[in-house]
């Protein structure tokens, strides 16, 4: 079995011959046109609907302060803080100078990266699988809920999932070329170059993808004649690491920003499943990949040869779980995982979807995933709310611009909030940043450089109203040990999706 694609005799329809002339060489059909177009259409409809309606989040935020500033201020801010964003950081910085910083615009890139996703993941399918297991696989990426909530995000994981999407396919591709691999070769490290300067925790791919290669050099190793591809898939992941070594050490250089990681608990494993979405639609789409397996087996079709080829597993099996499982090792030493970091790894769970879809059959599977859509509903409509994202900033934006007054200041007792005033012009960002010693651009830094508490107590003794801003999922925040002794009083709180504002008011300033 090549990793080229399915012998022809497994797509062949009744009555056709195995010398049939429409049917090429290697066993591949890429299927009508319109089949091919749809999950990529699908799946970018599916992004655009609503996508402006979830307020942006903190980490948006942390976009919208880096690319605000010029060009030359990006690149010297990146030399300090967020070099592992860079890439992306340059992108929107294009993007926002042509339409501005509103939603659409911002997040329009995350929307076309993951249509460009499921376009890879349907190919994949379609050439290893069938042009039915594509375009299912395709289209169950489409209505997984979370490449909505990452695909209406101005941050760059639906990019990241993008390039390693195009570099599976190419890894494909390579795999099966049976004559020059050089261009593949190229193309391949190219999209891992890419891959790791979007993101350097993508580069986790590269060891799924060394498993994939020692599957497909031992399948090999029983067809004299056939040249190993493991040398050059070795140079062109190779190539890739050095180029973006120096990004390497300087994201480890700055590592420091990234303390709020933790140490995997005993959950963390567990909670992988919600990549697939809530409980009831990962139950329901691990049913069907086992309901796939066994109804091929049960009806005579080899699980290795026909709806289940080789290489569809040995592809999607280290892809889905090899990242994770590198990331969660590694935090053992020095956290650097959180769920988000390994999006990437939801095609390959899309793909094994797609392939038992199509065991099940044409009717069958169009039902199963109907059932998909229906079980996944509630998630998506929850994805399109205005605190989806986790911060309504929107909303607590528009309350202090309800309520704010000339020399009113703002302290951000969370330090994950200081971005917020990024997000929306009319609220936060009208606020005096007390604590505040520079601004984010002259400092070089993604949100500027803040005082110890004795000279923010100094600035405090002539400011007569205060807000406070911290993110909390629970109950109310306990007064700020910083305004202890300094006659303000609570006036006022407001709580917004994670967001607390509590506004104070000094109380000898106001008995006159």
């Amino acid at each position: 079995m090549s990793l080229a694609g399915r012998p022809a005799i497994l797509d062949r329809p009744a009555g056709e011959t195995a010398g049939a002339a429409r049917r090429p060489p290697d066993g591949y059909v890429a299927g009508p046109l319109w089949a091919r177009a749809v999950p990529p259409v699908v799946t970018l409809a599916v992004m655009l609907w609503k996508i402006q309606s979830p307020s942006y989040w903190r980490d948006e935020g942390a976009t919208l302060a880096a690319v605000r500033r010029p060009f030359g201020e990006l690149i010297r801010m990146l030399g300090n803080v967020d070099a592992v964003h860079g890439a992306y950081y340059m992108i929107i910085w294009v993007v926002v100078r042509f339409g501005g910083t509103g939603e659409l615009v911002t997040r329009l890139p995350s929307a076309l990266a993951m249509a460009a996703a499921a376009a890879g993941v349907a190919a994949i399918g379609r050439r290893l699988v069938s042009p039915r297991a594509g375009l299912f696989a395709g289209l169950v990426f489409a209505v997984l809920p979370e490449i909505s909530w990452y695909g209406q995000d101005a941050r760059s994981y639906a990019l990241v999932t993008a390039l390693a999407t195009a570099a599976s396919y190419l890894l494909v591709r390579l795999l099966g070329a049976g004559g020059s691999r050089r261009g593949w070769l190229i193309a391949y490290g190219l999209a891992l170059t890419c891959l790791g300067l979007v993101n350097i925790l993508g580069l986790t791919l590269i060891p799924a993808h060394g498993l994939t290669v020692a599957l497909a050099v031992r399948r090999t190793r029983a067809r004299p004649g056939r040249r190993s591809p493991a040398a050059g898939w070795l140079a062109a992941a190779g190539a890739a690491v050095a180029v973006v070594s120096p990004l390497l050490l300087l994201a480890w250089q700055q590592r420091a920003p990234e303390s709020w990681l933790k140490t995997p608990a005993a959950g963390t494993l567990a909670n992988l499943a919600d990549l697939a979405g809530p409980p009831a639609l990962a139950g329901v789409v691990l049913l069907i990949i086992a309901c796939g397996i066994l109804l091929s087996a049960a009806a005579g079709r080899a699980a290795i040869t026909a709806d289940w080829p080789a290489a569809l597993p040995a592809l999607c099996l280290p892809w889905l779980l090899l990242p994770p499982a590198v990331l969660l090792a590694g935090s053992l030493i020095q956290p650097v995982y959180t769920l988000r970091y390994v999006l990437f790894v939801v095609p390959a769970l899309a793909l094994l979807a797609g392939a038992a879809l199509a065991a099940l059959g044409r009717v069958a599977g169009a039902i199963a995933l109907a059932m998909v859509v229906l079980v996944g509903l509630p998630a998506q409509l929850d994805a399109r709310q205005h605190g989806a994202h986790g911060d309504n900033i929107r909303r607590a934006d528009a309350i202090v611009a309800a309520a704010r007054r000339p020399g009113d200041a703002v302290l951000y007792a969370s330090t994950g909030a200081r971005n917020m005033a990024a997000a929306y012009p009319d609220g936060l960002a009208a606020l005096r940043n007390i604590a505040l010693d520079q601004a984010p651009i002259p400092s070089g830094t993604l949100a500027g450089t803040y005082l110890p508490a004795p000279a923010v107590r100094l600035r405090l003794a002539g400011v007569r109203r205060v807000w406070v801003v911290e993110v909390r999922k629970d109950a109310m925040p306990v007064r700020l040990p910083l305004l202890s002794g300094l006659h303000f009083r609570l006036a006022r709180k407001w709580r917004t999706s994670d967001i607390w504002l509590m506004l104070y008011r000094h109380q000898r300033r106001y008995r006159h």
